[in-house]
Formats: C-alpha cells, sequence, structure tokens
C-alpha cells in the first residue's frame, strides 16, 4: 500500500481559479541556521549526497521511497528506505546537512527529511508534479520545477515557506544554480531546461531545424525571469542520410548515403554548471525522413555561456556538440555505444572532467574540458583513429549521477534495477552496486511489468535477471543507438513530427494506448490505424532502430526481412515472452499526466466553467469520437488479427474519421520514401487523457494548442448533425469545452462514447 500522507492547512491560497494549498505538518523542531559557507554550483537530481560525503540519499520512484545509505568509507551499505509521497523524482540537500528535501511528483508535494533522525518533519504542497530541486549555494532558497503547472516555486528554508512562484515556463525540469563562492544566495542564477523543444515560427514541420531548445533563467535576487536562452538546431551532425523527404531529394538503391542532416536539441532533463559554463545532455531530434537508426535522433550536449545567457561560443564556433560525432569510427566491439538518451550529468571539482548519464544505453561517458570549456568525449576524429571514449556500465535505466567532494567517486541512481552504482573515478571502474529498494518478486505481474520497463527504456542490454532473460546488446537498436524513450521519455511523447512511412505523425503519447482503468481495454494504434498490437512495434526495432529483433525462431533472431512481421497477419501477441513484457508496461506502468485544474474546487468560477464544458462535451457530439474511459473511440473489439475485409489501404479503415486536418497539398505530407502520404481516409481518433499536456496536436502537428484544434470547424461539428448549429461559434461555449478538455486526466469520469462504426 502506497503512503498517503495527510494534509493539515494552514495556510490557502487562491491562483487563477484553482484553490492551492500551502500545507505544512505541525513540528516543534526549529530550521537549523545557515552554515555561512558558500559551496560550489547546484544542480537537480534523483540523488544527493551529504555534504561530509558519507551518506547517499537516493530516490526510489517505483515504490514511493528514498534509501539512505552509508558511502563513506566505501561502506556501501543500505541504511534505512523511508515511505514519502508517490513517485519521488527530486533529491536535495541542504549544506548544513541536517535536512534533505524530496520531490514527490505524484503527490505534489515536497517531503522535508531531518537528516538525523530520518524522519519527515514536514510536508509542503507546492504545484503539479513537482520534478526537479535544488538549492542555493548557501541554503537560503529552495527551486521547485513544478512541471504540470509549468512554473517553478521558490521556498525560503529557514521559515519553508513559499517566497514567489515563477509562471509560464513550459514543462520546467532540470535546474542548475550558479554560484560566485560567497555567502550572498541573492546574486546567482538558475537555470532551468523546458523538457521539449519548441516550433520555430514558419520553419517546415517535420524538418531539421523546425524546433529550437530554450532554457529560462530567473534571477535569485528578484525571481523574475531574466531571460530565455534559445539552443539552435545543428545543420551538419555528421551522419548522412540516403535521400531526404522533405527535400524532395529521393534516395537511391543502392543506398549513397550523401545527404547531410541536421538535429535540433529536445528532451532537456538536467543542466550543470562548470565555470562560467551550463550543460545540457539531451536526445536531439532529426525528423526528416527517410529513418535510420543512425540519423533519426542525436546525442547533443549543448553549452550556454553563462555570462551573457546565450548559446556558448569560442569566436565564431559553438561550443554544442553531437557526442555521437565519431563513434562511428571506432571498430566494432562490444564496447562500442553510442550516448542513448543523453538525461544527466555532473562534474568533478576542481577538475576539467565530467560525466553524462546515456539513460538508454545504460553507460557514464566520460567528457573533457578545454580551457575554454568545450566538451569532447574524445571520440575518433577519422577512421583509422581509436580514439579514447571512457564508458563505464551502470544498472538498468541510470537517471543521475552524483560526485563526492573529492572527485574520487561517483554514483549512478539506476531506476529499473533499483540499485546505485558506486563508481571509482580515478581508475573509471565500478566497484560496487548497492540495492536502494527490492524488486518485485519474479513470475508476478508486477515482475513482469517491471521488465517491460527494463525494455522500454533501454537502447543497449537489457540485464535484470530476477525479471526475465538477458537480453544482449544489438537486438533493440544498433549499437546502443535508440529505443522506445527515445521518442517516448517518461513513456509520452517528444512532440517531435517525424516524416514516417506513413507520412509526417506526431509521437504519440503512450499513456493513452490502454483504458487507465483497464489494462485489456486497448486502442487501435497510430493516426492511420495501421497497428493493433504493442507487439507489431517489433518492425520499428528492425527499421527504425536497426536492431535484430526479439521475435525469434527456434531461438534465432530471424532477420530485418522476416516476412511474418505484418502488422495485421499473423498476430505477434506470444510470439516474444519480452515484447509481451512491453505490452504490459505500456499497459500498466505508463502514467497520464496530472491535470493543474484536478482539484479546482466545483463552485470556483473555474469550476462552473470546466462543469459547462463538460456538458459542452456532450452537446456537440465531442464524445462520439472521444469518450469512453480511453477517451477514444478507437477501441480495438476483435482479437487480432482484424477480419481481411476490414483493412483497405494497410489501415483498419472502420476506426477512420474524416475531419478536415488534412491537406494533400501541405509541403510535408510525403511520406518517407516520397509517396503520397495516408491521411485522405481520415484519422484514427486520438485520446484525450493528457493532451493538453502535450502539444503541438494532430498528425502533423499544425495545432499548437486546443484552443487550435477548435478553430476547424469540419473538426468540432465531426460529432454534430449537419443541420444542427455549430454550438463552438460561441466564444463563451468554446472557452468552457477548452477548460474542461485542459482537465481531463486519469482522474476525470469518462464521458461515454458511442461503439465504432
Amino acid at each position: 500500500m502506497k503512503t498517503r500522507i495527510v494534509k493539515l492547512s494552514l495556510t490557502s491560497l487562491c491562483l487563477c481559479g484553482v484553490l492551492w494549498c500551502w500545507t505544512v505538518k505541525t513540528n516543534p523542531l526549529a530550521v537549523m541556521a545557515q552554515t555561512g559557507s558558500a559551496k560550489g554550483p547546484t544542480s537537480s537530481g534523483p540523488l544527493a549526497l551529504s555534504p561530509d560525503d558519507k551518506f547517499l540519499w537516493v530516490a526510489n520512484p517505483d515504490t514511493d521511497s528514498v534509501s539512505v545509505l552509508e558511502v563513506g568509507n566505501d561502506l556501501n551499505q543500505k541504511l534505512a528506505e523511508i515511505r514519502v509521497g508517490d513517485e519521488p523524482n527530486g533529491v536535495a540537500i541542504h549544506p548544513n546537512g541536517q535536512t534533505v528535501y524530496v520531490a514527490n511528483t505524484v503527490s505534489g508535494s515536497v517531503s522535508v527529511i531531518d537528516a538525523a533522525s530520518r524522519k519527515i518533519v514536514r510536508t509542503l504542497f507546492v504545484g503539479t508534479e513537482p520534478y526537479g530541486l535544488a538549492l542555493t549555494p548557501n541554503g537560503s532558497k529552495l527551486y521547485v520545477a513544478n512541471a504540470r503547472s509549468n512554473d517553478v516555486l521558490v521556498i525560503d528554508t529557514a521559515s519553508h515557506q513559499p517566497v514567489a512562484r515563477i509562471v509560464n515556463i513550459p514543462e520546467p525540469r532540470g535546474l542548475a544554480i550558479t554560484s560566485d563562492g560567497d555567502s550572498d544566495d541573492q546574486d546567482e542564477k538558475v537555470y532551468v531546461t523546458q523538457f521539449n523543444a519548441v516550433d520555430v515560427p514558419g520553419a517546415i514541420i517535420g524538418a531539421d531545424n523546425y524546433k529550437e531548445g530554450r532554457v529560462t533563467v530567473i534571477s535569485t535576487a528578484t525571481d523574475k525571469i531574466l531571460k530565455e536562452v534559445v539552443l539552435a538546431p545543428q545543420t551538419d551532425v555528421g551522419f548522412n542520410s540516403n535521400g531526404s523527404a522533405l527535400q524532395r531529394i529521393a534516395a537511391t538503391n543502392p543506398p549513397t548515403f550523401t545527404v547531410k542532416t541536421g538535429a535540433f536539441p529536445n528532451s532537456l532533463n538536467a543542466v550543470a554548471i562548470k565555470g562560467n559554463r551550463a550543460y545540457l545532455p539531451n536526445n536531439a531530434a532529426s525528423p526528416d525522413g527517410p529513418v535510420r537508426f543512425n540519423v533519426n535522433v542525436q546525442s547533443f550536449l549543448n553549452v550556454i555561456d553563462t555570462a551573457n545567457d546565450t548559446e556558448g561560443k569560442t569566436g565564431d564556433q559553438l561550443q554544442s556538440i553531437n557526442m555521437n560525432r565519431g563513434i562511428n569510427f571506432e571498430p566494432a566491439s562490444e564496447k562500442k555505444l553510442f550516448i542513448g538518451m543523453p538525461w544527466h550529468i555532473a562534474f568533478e571539482p576542481n577538475s576539467n572532467e565530467g560525466w553524462v548519464v546515456a539513460m538508454a544505453a545504460n553507460i557514464l561517458v566520460k567528457v573533457t574540458l578545454d580551457e575554454n570549456g568545450t566538451p569532447t568525449i574524445n571520440a575518433p576524429r577519422a577512421a583509422g583513429e581509436t580514439g579514447n571514449i571512457v564508458r563505464i556500465e551502470t544498472g538498468q535505466k541510470p537517471t543521475g549521477l552524483v560526485i563526492n567532494s573529492t572527485g574520487t567517486r561517483g554514483y549512478v541512481a539506476n531506476e529499473v534495477s533499483r540499485d546505485v552504482t558506486v563508481v571509482n573515478l580515478d581508475a573509471n571502474q565500478v566497484v560496487a552496486t548497492v540495492s536502494s529498494a527490492e524488486l518485485p518478486t519474479p513470475g508476478t505481474t508486477e515482475a513482469t511489468v517491471q521488465y517491460g520497463k527494463a525494455i522500454f527504456f533501454s537502447s543497449a542490454k537489457v540485464n535484470v535477471p530476477t525479471l526475465g532473460p538477458v537480453i544482449p546488446t544489438g537486438r533493440l537498436s544498433s549499437e546502443g543507438w535508440s529505443g522506445c524513450v527515445s521518442c517516448h521519455a517518461f513513456g509520452l511523447t517528444d512532440q517531435v513530427v517525424w516524416i514516417f512511412g506513413a507520412g509526417p505523425r506526431r509521437s504519440l503519447p503512450l499513456n493513452a494506448t490502454f483504458n487507465p482503468h483497464n489494462p485489456a481495454d486497448q486502442k487501435v494504434l497510430n493516426y492511420s490505424a495501421i497497428f493493433d498490437e504493442v507487439q507489431d512495434f517489433e518492425n520499428n526495432i528492425r527499421g527504425t532502430s536497426g536492431g535484430l529483433g526479439l521475435i525469434t525462431t527456434n531461438g534465432q533472431v530471424d532477420g530485418p526481412q522476416d516476412p511474418t512481421l505484418n502488422a495485421f497477419n499473423p498476430a505477434n501477441t506470444g510470439r516474444s515472452a519480452a515484447l509481451d513484457a512491453l505490452n504490459q508496461f505500456i499497459a500498466r506502468g505508463i502514467r497520464t499526466p496530472i491535470s493543474p485544474l484536478r482539484n479546482v474546487a466545483p463552485l470556483s468560477p473555474l469550476g462552473r466553467q470546466i462543469a459547462l464544458g463538460r456538458k459542452v462535451f456532450v452537446a456537440a457530439g465531442c464524445y462520439q469520437c472521444h469518450g469512453g474511459g480511453g477517451w477514444s473511440s478507437a477501441r480495438r473489439d476483435y482479437t487480432p488479427p482484424p477480419a481481411a475485409s476490414d483493412i483497405i489501404n494497410g489501415q483498419v479503415f472502420r476506426f477512420l474519421r474524416r475531419v478536415d486536418t488534412f491537406n494533400a497539398n501541405n509541403v510535408n505530407e510525403i511520406r518517407q520514401n516520397g509517396a503520397p502520404p495516408l491521411g485522405a481516409d481520415g484519422f484514427n481518433p486520438p485520446s484525450l487523457l493528457g493532451a493538453w499536456a502535450m502539444g503541438p496536436l494532430l498528425h502533423n502537428g499544425s495545432a499548437l494548442t486546443i484552443a487550435d484544434v477548435l478553430d476547424n470547424p469540419t473538426h468540432r461539428r465531426a460529432g454534430q448533425f449537419s443541420f444542427r448549429p455549430d454550438l463552438l461559434n460561441n466564444e463563451e461555449l468554446r472557452e468552457a469545452l477548452v477548460s474542461f478538455l485542459k482537465s481531463i486526466d486519469a482522474a476525470t469520469p469518462p464521458v461515454q462514447g458511442i461503439p465504432p462504426r
């Protein structure tokens, strides 16, 4: 059973019509005085080390706990596991070592823990889905990134009261705070990553340069936004494609790989400061077709000059790099891995070296800075060179790294294997692996889901032998390049429109693949209803990611040309225990974003507007395509494969709806091979579960917001009889509907729809 924290309200604030409570558990202990001795720059992460390097605190999101490990003198033993709120993801320790802060994402709270007694002394309710935490160098302020209320809350640590809320920061995730070495915390800057890139006005959606990364800079003196740093796309990432769909350059046979590809920064989860530079590892997207494992995503390390808050340069040369560049020149070996899903970074003190956590590849990679702060991983520069890349294998799904004050030990939090990898940074060797929480009992549904989670978040070896067979590197992708997570961080969406085999297709969030209240209730998949099983994505593993695949015959991998992998004939369920486990993770393990409007007071003006919007949702006929527990009418109502008569042009045709969102004349309406795309027959209605959080929307990403979707009269009238008036021509009713749509999450009572026609 999960622990639920009792709310004892002391103060209530009304913010934009939403009841927002600041709640504190009573405690007689006074907050300890500040140390007055400044630390170095700070950054957010899922684990933190005490100032004396003796105790490591690590969040366990799967078990709603935080563990305390004694790591001083290499004791490396677990001392305690403390129940906190639901899904803890961020940990920070006050510079005086006496207070530990834990961000509980689902609970919307921060647990304040007395380090000596290991007891929760306060619970602060801070916003919707708090994720990253960072303290100012002297510990006077705590900054909390609330990923779903799109704000950063500032807490005074002496009183544990909020002092500011910085709003309108889209999906803030990572935090880092400068340090000038004095005892004044009012002269620093806070860097906040906006997780997904944003569209560049006028760019062709689906092009390699159509988005750019953004980082918000906040003053600790005023707690106001100083600037928004733009991280530009790279025009040449060092890997060529065989043709370009959007440039109308046809692919050749045999392939020639002569077209340069670009990419833009995306999935910005973390930031760390070293000297006068900030460093941001990220999974860059290169969406123009044709897709191929080494041109779809890249592993960027972007650099910000913190003096002027622009992307870092030396002369006219940008310092941001593609860490994958040059790895292609390494000789083939089991150690040759690309930097799959860069997720976190930390630097050794008093050194020019740091380490990037590659979450999907399950490795650490050493980064070296030159005298100007330009990073390199020391990859070969040409064929025949060996380079000097240092990789260290971690556990499964490494999410964060912390380094001790002497730079001799690094500690990696591994979310899926639920352990900590201890690394000797002088010898570049793992010295211990310490369990932080128990894994599920083998043979249980929970164990199958956890095994599926390991597969989902890996691009290389899957190694959790108590849960399922070891999957060697090469099966999921070519040389650890990419995995499911590469387009679906947190199991959701990278918000990128890719030029795929069916045409331009925005990555769909996978939380809505199944009804969150019924894992047997599955949606027909993709915008064109071309898949009906999660297991059908074996083709993506073999094609898009370049892997050998998970379906075998007599224990042998079938190979990329296996003709039996047709999406509809035969059924792929039951052909691979690993794929079946992946299906179970997607059905049971991916959470829908929590709406900030979930707990709006029903009788408040906003609450009444949401209630009106629900009525409009029914009256306007929206429920006919977007009703039911999965918030989509396109529910699979048969056991695969579908009847042959249902398949037209490769689509389960009866699920498609024409809503005037397809225009064959758009420049990006093209398949990756240059052929006309699917779409003229209509689209498979997507789910509304959390859609408010994951725009741009529609198959081609042309609607930036839910309100933009309603600009299309054909779409908004699709559930109405033609002779009825357009209810959504009324501005008041339209605004009410938008508010209702923004309130939809897994806790919203469904509006019952009609069976698919």
